[in-house]
Parts: C-alpha cells; structure tokens; sequence
C-alpha cells in the first residue's frame, strides 16, 4: 500500500483545491479587491455559497492559510465571510455587499469590518456592531502609567469621534473599572482623563473604547 505521507488534498480537506481570491499587496485598495470578489460572484448561481481562500488587503501576508465563506443571494447582495485562519488573531472579519443608504439604492460593497478583531494596541477597527443604528468601532489604548492622587490626562487619538458606547480598562492586571484606586474616568471627544485617590504611578493603565463616528 502507498504512503500516504503529504497527500493532503488540494482543498486543505475541503474536497477540491479552493479558489483564491487574493490582494497583491497591503497597499491595494479596498475597492481593487472588491472588484476581483465581484468576478468570482459573477460565475455563482444566486441563493448559493462556496469556500473560498480570501486574502483582502488588510490581511494580506498575515496569515498563511485562512478559509471564507462567500455567499450570493442574488446581483445586489452579498457576503463574504472569515470563517477560520491559521492566525486566530485575523478571524471574524466580514464584507457585504448591499443596496445602501436605501432598498432602491445601487448595490454597493460595505467598508471591511471585524466581528473579532484582534485589538493591536493603537489600531481602530471597524466593528459589524451598531449603536443607534451607526457602526461601532473599537480601538485599544495604552495610556501609559496611572497618575499619583491626581488627574491625568492623554489623546486618545481617535479622528471624527462621535459618541461613546462603552469601555473596559485594566490597571497593572486589576479591572480598571470601579477600582478602588480611582475616583473617576472621563472620555470626550478627544482626550481620556483619569484621576486616582492614592499613589498609582506604577501602575500601567490600557482601555478599549468603543465608540460611534461623526463620518457614518
């Protein structure tokens, strides 16, 4: 009987070899990708859906093998879904395609969005959430060490911020909020200030905002 040592199939264990649909680079344009998923959309029956090995430019060269699910409903709408990646820390990401602002609008594709992201210090994401209608977006940041029985304050860097929708936070691994070490917290559109009652300055402070923009 033959080895079968290295005979994995073509399709990763899927069946056939899957298709790939794949940025040339980090740099590529969102709207350059989207017209290569159109052309793989445009040889799919309606109501069907197949695997495929989906690369996007914010992806790109990030994981080695990572699994979709692209599904048709019909000409106007669509989804592209990660379903699985080699790099737990890039599944959950999605793309649709729909008719937008309204049901009688041109079919178009929706900004990338993550349904896990993987919460890289500094990084924004835009998340599948709404609040009041409006995507949620999510960002993780290092405010740097606690102040001493006084108030500090930091950027949060966040461009067009419009609403805040919740927030966590960790001080030297203890949950951040309701602290006993802090009096209080205070997040506007621009600037994250926190204020402790005793001596905190060794302590390393990191929140995840979550929050609405004025763009959307």
């Amino acid at each position: 009987m033959a080895a079968l040592s290295n005979k994995a199939p073509g399709g990763y264990g899927f069946g056939d070899k899957l298709q790939e649909i794949a940025a040339t680079s980090a740099e590529e344009t969102y709207e350059t990708y989207c017209t290569k998923v159109d052309a793989v959309l445009s040889g799919m029956p309606d109501r069907t859906a197949k695997l495929v090995r989906a690369y996007p430019p914010t992806t790109f060269h990030q994981a080695g093998t990572t699994v979709s699910l692209l599904y048709k409903g019909d000409a106007n709408y669509a989804v592209l879904s990660n379903i699985g990646s080699a790099d737990a820390g890039l599944c959950g990401w999605r793309m649709i395609k729909l008719r937008y602002p309204s049901s009688s609008s041109p079919s178009v594709w929706m900004p990338f969005e993550w349904e896990s992201p993987p919460m890289q210090l500094g990084i924004e994401y835009r998340t599948v959430d709404r609040y009041n209608g409006k995507p949620v977006y999510a960002k993780a940041i290092s405010f740097g060490k606690a102040p001493n029985t006084s108030s500090k304050d930091i950027s949060h860097g966040i461009e067009n911020f419009s609403q805040l929708v919740s927030y966590t936070g960790m001080l030297d691994g203890a949950n951040l909020i309701q602290n006993s070490m802090v009096d209080n917290i205070r997040i506007n559109a621009s600037t994250i200030r926190l204020t402790t009652n005793t001596d905190a300055s060794e302590c390393y402070v990191y929140l995840t905002l979550y929050y609405t923009k004025t763009t959307d």
